[in-house]
């Protein structure tokens, strides 16, 4: 993930009067109005938008480039529009994820907005979102060539 230079350098220094908070955007057809939450204990606006306090944790995967790339979002199970979100809606919500510094909330340092919800798990105190890219041409994955004579049923519809 490529961070400004000023982020590098917050991320690398012992203490920084500044924090880099995640921004998450939650849209579904089953809400009026997109969720909008930053895992802060304060409301904040970024780009004319407010964002309310709300726990959660994203897990990145290891940078490996072997396999697809998933995205773990946990939260803790707080409210309860989360768990009649995911048990009305027919079509799974769309996420987007932003990372800003409070240094400049307008700013995004890293947007993650082509991830869709691959699966949800949860009990009494999380709930535990899979995301992982919307389409197989976005994800990562082995690279190789493949050629006919060695693969053939790789190539069933051109023969």
């Amino acid at each position: 993930m490529t961070l400004s230079s000023q982020a590098q350098t917050q991320v690398s220094e012992n203490h920084s009067a500044d924090a880099l908070l995640w921004l998450l955007t939650i849209e579904s057809t089953e809400l009026a109005a997109p969720l909008r939450l930053v895992n802060n204990n304060e409301d904040i606006f970024s780009n004319g938008n407010k964002y309310e306090p709300f726990p959660f944790e994203v897990g990145l995967p290891p940078d490996d480039g072997g396999k697809p790339q998933n995205l773990i979002l946990k939260t803790y199970n707080l409210a309860p529009e989360f768990m009649d979100l995911i048990r009305r809606t027919e079509d799974p919500p769309i996420f987007q994820i932003d990372l800003v510094s409070t240094r400049d909330l307008d700013f995004v340092e890293k947007s993650i907005s082509f991830m869709s919800v691959a699966g949800v798990e949860y009990d009494a105190l999380d709930v535990t979102f899979t995301l992982t890219a919307g389409s197989w041409a976005g994800r990562k994955s082995l690279n190789n060539v493949y050629n006919q004579a060695e693969f053939p049923a790789l190539f069933f519809a051109i023969q």
